[in-house]
């Protein structure tokens, strides 16, 4: 049996996200596709527009046959982090390819770049005032697009294990705001809050999308009211960044004014939002130190497929398909990052309860 794996967000699922699915299954010829998704927050400090289960749904519908959970402490860091996580639970998983969408499409160059010593990810909130680093790594930072250095997190965390990369061209400009037949997820979350409708590029009905914005009071509030000394305490709030977000909270009454006047070479947007959603969520640098490894598979969905493969692996991995059955430590730090999600829904409660129940089960029929 060939077992494909792909890494995505679906922030929100659409016509691009189907494209990639469908050209994974020709190009790798496989028998089984399993997505490794976020939850309710994103790599890049967003939270999930939809929530992880009716990403899940979605994806099932459209063609994935198994959908487990990157959980929330490895979501919300760096490309590398993220991808190392991401590729050891599909290795686990036993894929045999990883199927990944890039700007370049350049396969060969990508692996050149990952077998570079040096972390993409932080270049350019490295490159201030008083340090000093190669011209060509400034420009390699700067050629660089999102899905290029996720593919070259992913080709980095390849590295040793049995799993065969395979690249798909992205098809449009992560940049545009332009709706077409396929947008980026950043242009379809743009259009949906300006009441725009998006269904030429979205296969998905959306009712009660999410946005860091709703956030923002309660962040600028926790800001406004928490001690200096408090705010070192969060995990990744480093190099005095503490001051800036502090004294922006005071300045700034709006969500995108905050961010921009936040944002520098030395602190890119998305390392500032990562932040705020850990200091949203309030977790700490001792608690993610006191996290023991990582060895668990949380299941989100399956159809027949995946849940006849999952059977087959049971005994060998620890698969997680009921919430109460998390590792104590990851179960109280999911439980309190999915509780603030759920705060803002209408019904937070219906949420609450749905986290705890099982996988969804997509029929045959």
């Amino acid at each position: 049996m060939k077992v494909t794996g792909i890494i995505a967000e679906y922030n929100p699922f659409h016509n691009g996200h189907l494209y990639h699915l469908e050209k994974a299954r020709e190009i790798s010829e496989c028998d089984l596709l399993i997505a490794v998704i976020t939850g309710n927050y994103n790599q890049r400090g967003d939270l999930s527009i939809i929530n992880k289960f009716a990403k899940t749904e979605t994806a099932l519908k459209h063609g994935i046959d198994l959908v487990v959970e990157l959980p929330y402490i490895y979501t919300l860091q760096n490309a590398y982090v993220y991808g190392r996580k991401a590729v050891e639970i599909l290795n686990d998983l036993r894929i045999d390819t990883l199927v990944f969408g890039s700007e370049t499409n350049n396969l060969e160059e990508l692996k050149k770049y990952s077998e570079l010593e040096v972390d993409v990810t932080r270049l350019k909130e490295l490159l201030h005032d008083g340090n000093s680093y190669p011209k060509s790594y400034g420009l390699l930072s700067g050629s660089l697009y999102p899905n290029d250095i996720l593919a070259i997190a992913y080709l980095k965390a390849l590295k040793g294990r049995d799993i065969k990369p395979l690249s798909i061209q992205r098809t449009n400009d992560y940049l545009s705001s332009d709706i077409d037949v396929i947008s980026s997820a950043t242009a379809i979350r743009k259009a949906l809050k300006e009441g725009k409708d998006v269904s030429l590029t979205c296969p998905i009905k959306i009712d009660e999308p999410v946005y860091n914005e709703d956030l923002y009071p309660y962040i600028r509030r926790l800001l406004l009211t928490s001690d200096r000394d408090d705010l070192k305490e969060i995990f990744m709030v480093s190099e005095g960044i503490e001051n800036l977000l502090k004294d922006n909270a005071y300045r700034y009454s709006n969500y995108e004014d905050f961010i921009k006047a936040s944002v520098s070479r030395r602190y890119t947007r998305s390392r500032i939002q990562r932040i705020l959603m850990h200091i949203a969520n309030q977790v700490k640098k001792r608690d993610v130190a006191a996290l023991p490894d990582n060895d668990y598979i949380r299941v989100l969905g399956f159809n027949s497929k995946g849940q006849a493969y999952l059977k087959k692996l049971k005994d060998d991995l620890n698969i997680i398909t009921q919430f109460k059955h998390l590792p104590d430590p990851y179960k109280d730090l999911e439980w309190k990052v999915n509780c603030l999600y759920a705060t803002l829904f209408k019904d937070p409660e219906a949420y609450m309860k749905r986290e705890l129940q099982g996988p969804i089960i997509k029929t045959d029929r």
